[in-house]
């Protein structure tokens, strides 16, 4: 399973559950609620399926609708744009809207993360790391930030920090071990390349 697919799977579980609470407290916004979780289901579907502007179609649906609800909600359809418009290219357009979900919701790891991977495409780098800090600071058993963050050090030629950061996510993500060798591999291989 990706990362992207995993991530997404979650914000799904998360839409679902709170659709169920809202529902059972008697929730007046419940249509509506329904309605965004249906559009996130259906953006991420179309997502996966390749068809990027049709997800941003839904996402963008799902954001007019969730005004309704207050901001800490609201992050979650930024969120998922914002992964669709990284997927189509768009880059700016994907940091606005990572910006906006941690703007709405400043404690949500995915959207640090996200953001941190799309600091990487665009070469920046100490932003970058400074969203994966953060992620690990919201949450020190998020694996995959730890992993992210030492393959970036380790390209700097810090490589007691990203050792201790390989150790963290070894530690908890052991799995991950055969595929962390090869990344790790591949960058030491890129650095003795360079003069």
């Amino acid at each position: 399973m990706t990362r992207i697919t995993a991530r997404l799977l979650l914000l799904m579980c998360i839409a679902l559950i709170a659709t169920a609470v809202a529902q059972a407290q008697g929730d007046p916004h419940a249509a509506e609620t329904a309605r965004v979780n249906a559009l996130v289901k259906s953006g991420n579907q179309k997502m996966h399926d390749g068809d990027f502007d049709g997800a941003i179609a839904d996402f963008t649906e799902a954001i007019k609708i969730d005004k309704v609800f207050p901001d800490y909600v609201q992050g979650g359809p930024y969120l998922n744009r914002g992964l669709a418009l990284e997927k189509k290219g768009d880059l700016d357009a994907a940091l606005a809207d990572f910006n906006k979900a941690i703007k709405l919701q400043s404690n949500n790891v995915y959207a640090y993360q996200n953001r941190a991977g799309l600091h990487e495409k665009r070469k920046e780098v100490d932003e970058a790391i400074a969203d994966y800090s953060k992620a690990i600071k919201l949450n020190s058993k998020f694996p995959f930030a730890y992993r992210a963050r030492g393959l970036l050090l380790l390209k700097q030629g810090k490589d007691a920090e990203a050792d201790a950061d390989f150790a963290k996510y070894l530690q908890l993500y052991p799995d991950g071990k055969d595929s962390l060798d090869k990344e790790i591999q591949k960058v030491k291989d890129e650095r003795a390349r360079k003069p």
